[in-house]
């Protein structure tokens, strides 16, 4: 008597899969979007990404040894496979879930301290790509089951965002050090995940050990393309000078500025906002039209709860200041930028 009832319930399931599935990817799209607007500001909830990463790694670790159907052929489907079994349909949902919920909370961290015309706009867009990419359940699913070198590198992108964020926030690292310190311990992460399919698979072990390599490579090689979470310019003043011992702004200036306003120098006072004790390099540059005209000395500083300000003056070597578009970029070490002030400075 129970047979015929499963049997029906499975052949319902098997009927609506793909549409159930279809809908669902909708909702963890809009779910992930609310997460973007709840995590904004709220670095105490920062731990629950240690949560997300270790049910992560255990689900993705079982997800590897659930039998799936994936080798398999349904009659008369020709080279499609049969969907998974229900064992492994659960792991490898809660698998997505889990991707989908971490790096959703991370965008908003990571969109802080990005510039936007700036080398690291490129790993928020690699972030960014991913969430949704995780949403889309049929092909997410799919390509997790049978591309074991995506799977792995997919995980230690996320583990990498994660702790990349965690080791200054909870360990005050600094960010020269936090960044390869969260690409080893990623990698680290992914060995025992990935270790099922080195056995008698060289093709799939070659690919793996390029991956490997690759992603050390970019992730220790190029800091730059990597923006410096959890630091973020908050604000800049513009003035014609700034007290050295209170950083009172003298006359300070709004964008566009007319020369005559602007005298012989020209100083700005930047506002950083970080959420615990962190130590900090900071670089202020000057440009004009482009042209990079001064750069600071590097400044160290180790930021408190409310953050930190950083200043600077320029004084134009043949006298006045020029008219022209102004920016001062903010960097940390390997030349990270964080922060870009503009001001327009107008000829009478």
């Amino acid at each position: 008597m129970t047979e015929r009832p499963l049997a029906g319930l499975h052949h319902f399931w098997e009927s609506h899969r793909r549409l159930f599935w279809m809908l669902h990817s909708t909702w963890a799209l809009a779910s992930g979007i609310a997460v973007v607007f709840l995590a904004r500001e709220r670095y105490r909830l920062v731990l629950w990404v240690v949560v997300f990463l270790v049910l992560t790694w255990a689900s993705t670790l079982y997800f590897g040894r659930v039998p799936s159907a994936a080798g398999t052929r349904t009659p008369g489907s020709g080279s499609r496979a049969a969907p998974p079994r229900l064992a492994h349909e659960v792991t490898s949902y809660i698998t997505r879930v889990m991707y989908q919920e971490t790096l959703f909370f991370l965008l908003p961290f990571y969109a802080y301290s990005t510039v936007v015309d700036s080398p690291n706009v490129a790993f928020l867009a690699l972030l960014g790509g991913l969430a949704v990419f995780s949403c889309i359940d049929l092909v997410f699913d799919r390509w997790l089951r049978t591309r074991p070198i995506f799977g792995l590198t997919f995980f230690a992108i996320v583990a990498f965002g994660a702790l990349n964020l965690l080791l200054p926030l909870l360990f005050g690292l600094q960010l020269r050090f936090a960044t390869p310190v969260a690409a080893l311990l990623a990698l680290a992460a992914a060995l025992p995940l990935g270790w099922r399919f080195i056995h008698g698979r060289r093709r799939v072990t070659a690919g793996l050990v390029a991956a490997a390599a690759g992603f050390l490579t970019v992730a220790i090689g190029f800091p730059v393309l990597v923006p410096p979470v959890p630091l973020r310019m908050e604000s800049a003043t513009f003035a014609r000078d700034v007290d050295r011992g209170t950083l009172a702004m003298q006359d300070s200036l709004r964008s566009p500025a007319p020369t005559s306003s602007v005298g012989s120098s020209l100083a700005v006072v930047v506002q950083v906002f970080a959420p615990s004790a962190l130590p900090a390099m900071v670089q202020l540059e000057w440009r004009r039209d482009g042209r990079t005209v001064r750069e600071s000395r590097d400044i160290e500083i180790v930021a408190d709860h409310a953050g930190f300000r950083v200043w600077d003056v320029w004084h134009p070597t043949d006298g006045a200041v020029p008219p022209g578009a102004y920016e001062v970029v903010l960097r940390t070490q390997g030349n990270r930028v964080f922060g870009v002030a503009k001001l327009t400075v107008q000829g009478a």
